[in-house]
């Protein structure tokens, strides 16, 4: 097979399909997609997510909104409104700090969303926002 630029990784790929996971009502730090997706070094992997989604999220439909950072903080500052706005649509919950509350929206360790079973995913009407 020839390779291409454009052409994405199996860790790209694996990082996709994790990111397209994340149950309507929950949310995932960068670093968990990271270990989710096998990547070895999660810290140094959390940049790699990050980087897919700004380069990829409309192509794949990806919830970007639905990625935070390990303390629950948003971590788009240009974004930030959107992504608590459309976070607040599927019912996730903020703390006083301004960050999600991890322990009831947050994907646990199971790679299944924390709490009763996610409704139905409707989030792609707001792919024309972003």
């Amino acid at each position: 097979m020839l390779y291409t630029a454009f052409m994405a990784t199996e860790t790209t790929m694996m990082i996709i399909e994790v990111l397209r996971s994340i149950p309507y009502g929950r949310v995932i730090s960068y670093g968990r997609v990271a270990e989710l997706a096998g990547c070895p070094r999660a810290g140094a992997d959390a940049r790699r997510v990050s980087r897919v989604l700004h380069s990829m999220s409309k192509k794949h439909s990806l919830p970007w909104w639905r990625v935070v950072k390990k303390d629950g903080s948003i971590g788009l500052e240009d974004a930030s409104d959107l992504q608590r706005k459309l976070l607040q649509e599927e019912g996730v919950a903020f703390l006083d700090t301004g960050a999600v509350d991890i322990e009831r929206f947050g994907f646990d360790t199971e790679f299944r969303a924390r709490g009763s079973d996610p409704e139905v995913d409707d989030w792609a009407e707001h792919l024309e926002i972003t």
